[in-house]
């Protein structure tokens, strides 16, 4: 409690001692400066006028900038129209973001503009300064200002108009120019204006970013001036799901800074190794020279030692925002930010021989930072690079404390990082190493009997950042966990109960986390009403996750998948006795993952064990490749899962995938179709046959012949390739049905005059047999497998006679 209440008084320290850096947070008002290009809010459009959105219609957005050698001035303009209560809502809000440590706030004017006339309201409007710490969630403080100004008597079909100045640059970047301007937003604007002064000795590269316009370029008293105009500028809407990295909205980058050799040699100087690191942190080193004498061993305890007891808060005023800490600061007050902790971490390591440097990384865009222009705000992180043993290691003090050696910590992949060491002159790959892997092994033990309940058993297995992950739950909220997990598998099993508590077996060297959940399902035997018969669905909970079908397939953005993602999942089924299953096994192939499904029954048939395997093989799937990557999900999906029923206990069982809806009949049939033929060897010992017969034996004949080869051919077909039971139980009834009719009662079904009649009267060389052609009507209403083979079993059978 001590530490805590010292930890509290620290941080206050240190705010006050940011006020009183700070300049004063007033604002001031004024005419804007000389240099600005007047822009007029209700400046006629060059085409029709684009259709509003959110109640707003966006007239304006006027952004100019203009560089001397004390820094910059930025100049914005913006007009807007209230169109209905909504709008007004939007429109009388105005809120300015600045930070007092090195800029100034200006406002220019404030006005309302209603039915032609311009009412200014910058004198009358009540203007509050606050420190809103948006980012405080994060534990980031940056000491950022916010003017806020709420409007009075704004009305629908008002345009408020506002504009100021900020004045000032970050010093930490020592005067260099950078910036970016958009050119395209999610709502439709009128009018865009983008407009830079450089110096005309100071060399600027322009970097646009999906827009083909090009600047108009003019010099003036020693000046540059880029200008981009547009007008109506559609509204640009991005699909949800899309990837972060993703920003497909029109902009231009300036930045002064030639190349990312020049940005290194701008942080060195920043990030360099502190040599006089003090009493404390020195004999910290010296602890884990001692104690780990192998590199490996060194670089783990480091780490390890940054993530336990230096906790994650950032300062991140002024010059802070991307200057770190002296490492023994950082090491005396316990407390840092993403820059502070590299920097540490190096510092450490350098004193103990081992080659290390920060890398500059964007955790949002990733690689994409590769299309930006050399620049330090293109990154938001700072992780530590490591070259040890021959290898190259990228880890994150940052993270919460990780457990394992050295080489199965996870370590993050970010596409690119800028290492800033002496001599890099570019991005540097981060490669990414094979991803870990989720092993779930599900065993439903169902050897009790069919009435009995069946023991459930899920053991799972987490590697690297997942294990990374789930000790924090288990250190922060175990008892939550264990419900979440009751209640995911209750969602299939309604009668599941806990039968034990959460085991968690921990492999700390290799990182690896397993959890051993015990259950017992009462009623995981369910009689179907439709069928009557027992069935038990087996699902495989893990791998349906990233299975689940997209929203839509028309997007005009990329559809974000969770990657590395890597799940094994193992189900056995142990069975009360022998039955009969199949050997199963599929697999899916698409260019964003892969897929894999077996089913293994054991020799005994006592037992089955069902493998699914998914594997991720990117990030998103393009716009173009939906298609594709929906029917391959839909086949996978379709495969996951598998059934398990019988007619009465004590039968044999057969085993299908619920969406194949039913696998055939409980008995096999080629034994009914054996019993069904017989009943032609039948009437040929007990009555007498050929063209010598009585008429009326002939008939009888006629009408066993079709009974046995119809049944026959009918139940060996259902059995040999297994047609789901939806259709051979109509199929059945149908076809008996009809074949008792005509047995019978000799009922004609196809009239003798019916075309059909006559077509097959002259296929068969049949002068009159109704019975060929209600076959051919019922055939023409089955799947055509079964319809032709019943076909052509009777021809055979009447064509012999």
């Amino acid at each position: 409690m001590k530490s805590i209440r010292c930890a509290v008084l620290y941080f206050l320290a240190c705010l006050v001692c940011v006020q009183a850096w700070a300049k004063p947070a007033d604002y001031k008002t004024g005419a804007a400066a000389a240099w600005v290009v007047p822009v007029s809010p209700l400046h006629p459009p060059a085409a029709t006028s684009l259709p509003p959105r959110g109640g707003v219609a966006y007239l304006l957005q006027d952004y100019q900038t203009r560089v001397d050698q004390r820094g910059k001035v930025t100049y914005l303009h913006v007009a807007k129209r209230a169109l209905d209560s909504s709008g007004v809502e939007k429109v009388a809000s105005i809120s300015i973001s600045y930070d007092p440590t090195y800029q100034s706030l200006t406002l220019h004017a404030i006005n309302v503009i209603r039915d032609g006339k311009l009412a200014p309201r910058l004198a009358s409007a009540k203007v509050h300064v606050l420190q809103r710490e948006t980012e405080l969630d994060s534990q980031i403080y940056d000491g950022s200002m916010t003017a806020s100004v709420m409007l009075d008597d704004v009305r629908i079909g008002d345009i408020v108009e506002y504009a100021y100045s900020v004045d000032g640059s970050n010093p930490v970047f020592q005067n260099k120019v950078t910036g970016k301007a958009d050119l395209e937003w999610a709502v439709p604007v009128e009018h865009a204006f983008v407009r830079l002064l450089v110096p005309s000795s100071r060399p600027v590269w322009i970097a646009p970013h999906h827009s083909k316009l090009k600047p108009q370029l003019r010099e003036a008293d020693d000046y540059r001036d880029y200008r981009w105009e547009l007008h109506n500028v559609p509204e640009l809407r991005v699909d949800s799901g899309a990837p972060e990295w993703y920003d497909p909205y029109a902009s231009v980058q300036w930045t002064e800074f030639r190349d990312w050799a020049e940005v290194v040699r701008w942080a060195l100087p920043l990030y360099r190794p502190q040599r006089d690191m003090g009493e404390a942190l020195r004999r910290e080193v010296e602890r884990i020279a001692r104690e780990h004498a192998d590199p490996a061993g060194r670089v783990a305890a480091v780490l390890k030692l940054v993530q336990r007891d230096i906790r994650y808060l950032g300062i991140e005023v002024g010059p802070g925002s991307h200057a770190p800490t002296a490492p023994s600061t950082v090491f005396e007050r316990r407390f840092g930010d993403c820059k502070d902790k590299a920097l540490l971490v190096v510092t450490m390591l350098d004193a103990l021989g081992i080659d290390a440097a920060p890398a500059l990384v964007n955790t949002a865009i990733a690689r994409e930072v590769a299309t930006w222009a050399p620049t330090p705000t293109a990154f938001n992180h700072v992780l530590v690079r490591v070259r040890t043993g021959g290898k190259l290691y990228w880890l994150d003090p940052t993270r919460s404390l990780q457990q394992g050696d050295l080489e199965h910590l996870y370590q993050p992949d970010y596409g690119y990082a800028l290492v800033l060491e002496q001599g890099a002159a570019g991005l540097s790959p981060m490669a990414g190493r094979a991803a870990p892997r989720k092993t779930v092994h599900a065993l439903f033990d169902a050897s009790a009997g069919l009435a009995q309940p069946v023991g459930y058993t899920v053991t799972t297995t987490f590697e690297g950042r997942g294990a990374d992950s789930l000790r924090d739950q288990l250190v922060s909220n175990k008892a939550e966990l264990v419900t979440q997990y009751r209640n995911f598998y209750a969602r299939s099993y309604a009668g599941l109960r806990a039968d034990g508590e959460l085991k968690v077996q921990d492999n700390t060297p290799a990182n690896a986390l397993t959890l051993v959940e015990s259950y017992r399902i009462a009623g995981f035997w369910e009689r179907s009403g439709k069928r009557g018969r027992l069935e038990a669905n087996i699902e495989a909970s893990d791998v349906t996750g990233p299975l689940k079908a997209p929203d839509a397939i028309g997007r005009n953005a990329p559809l974000r998948l969770e990657y590395p993602n890597n799940i094994s999942e193992v189900t056995e089924v142990r069975l009360p006795e022998r039955w009969n299953l199949k050997s199963e096994k599929a697999e899916v192939h698409d260019a964003a993952f892969e897929f894999s499904y077996e089913v293994a029954p054991a020799a005994d048939g006592k037992s089955v064990r069902i493998t699914a395997n998914y594997r991720a093989l990117s990030d998103h799937v393009d716009p173009g490749d939906m298609g594709n990557y929906a029917a391959h999900l839909k086949k996978a999906r379709e495969m996951v899962g598998y059934q398990l029923y019988t007619d009465a206990p004590g039968d044999r069982v057969a085993g299908e995938a619920p969406a194949a809806s039913g696998s055939g009949l409980g008995v096999p049939g080629w034994l009914l179709g054996l019993a069904a033929l017989s009943v032609v060897g039948l009437r040929r010992v007990l009555l007498p046959a050929g063209r010598g017969a009585a008429p009326e034996h002939r008939e009888v004949n006629r009408r066993l012949a079709l009974a046995g080869s119809l049944l026959g051919a009918m139940f060996a077909l259902i059995g040999l390739t297994a047609i789901p039971l939806r259709y051979s139980l109509p199929v059945s009834a149908v076809v008996l049905a009809m074949l008792a009719k005509y047995l019978w009662e000799g009922v004609p079904l196809v009239p003798a005059t019916h075309p059909l009649y006559r077509w097959a009267r002259r296929c068969y060389g049949l002068r009159s047999d109704p019975v060929t052609m209600a076959l051919w009507s019922l055939a023409r209403k089955l799947p055509p497998l079964l319809g032709w083979l019943m076909l052509g079993s009777y021809a055979a059978q009447v064509l012999s006679r």
